[in-house]
């Protein structure tokens, strides 16, 4: 249940205005290989859903999130059959940083992330296993249409990268619980 949890957690959910507006997001591992494609789509009412799809375009899993005007969001996720796997809840504040707690799909505590501002267009993550030990970091930055993010391990070693277009900047960040922190 944890590596699904783990797996299914999106980068970003858009903070976007009229109708629907989409943001595509790539996810590679550290040599480069695409792992995920992630379809991002936010509706007028605040919802944003997120498709999960392995490398060979096979849908994984589901997330759905419900983001308030003050900072505070829900998320769920959801397997390929639709069974929950877990949840996040994510806090803002007015000094810029969020706090994100994640859930197993028991309830159970299973790591945590603080967000802040990174530079003028960037954010770093920094994540946390549910003993509160350090499990690594992510980066991440925009451009014009585009967002991009570095993942690290606990020691500071590239994991991943992930990148987004479309509709992607403006982000109010539930960030991705990093892999190598699965059970």
């Amino acid at each position: 249940m944890m590596k699904a949890l783990l797996l299914l957690a999106p980068l970003l959910i858009l903070s976007t205005t009229s109708p629907a507006q989409t943001c595509r997001e790539v996810v590679r591992d550290a040599s480069g290989r695409i792992v995920q494609t992630i379809q991002h789509q936010k509706s007028s009412s605040g919802f944003t859903r997120s498709i999960v799809r392995d490398a060979s375009g096979r849908v994984i899993g589901t997330s759905t999130s419900q983001t308030s005007k003050g900072g505070f969001s829900n998320t769920t996720y959801r397997d390929a059959s639709g069974r929950m796997t877990g949840s996040a809840t994510t806090h803002g504040s007015s000094s810029g940083f969020t706090q994100t707690t994640y859930r197993d799909a028991s309830g159970r505590a299973a790591g945590s992330a603080t967000t802040h501002a990174n530079g003028r267009s960037g954010k770093r993550t920094n994540y946390r296993d549910a003993s509160g030990r350090s499990a690594g970091s992510q980066t991440t930055r925009s451009s014009n249409n585009s967002i991009y993010g570095t993942a690290r391990d606990a020691s500071g070693r590239l994991t991943g990268t992930s990148s987004g277009s479309g509709k992607c900047p403006s982000v109010v960040s539930v960030p991705r619980q990093p892999t190598r922190a699965k059970k």
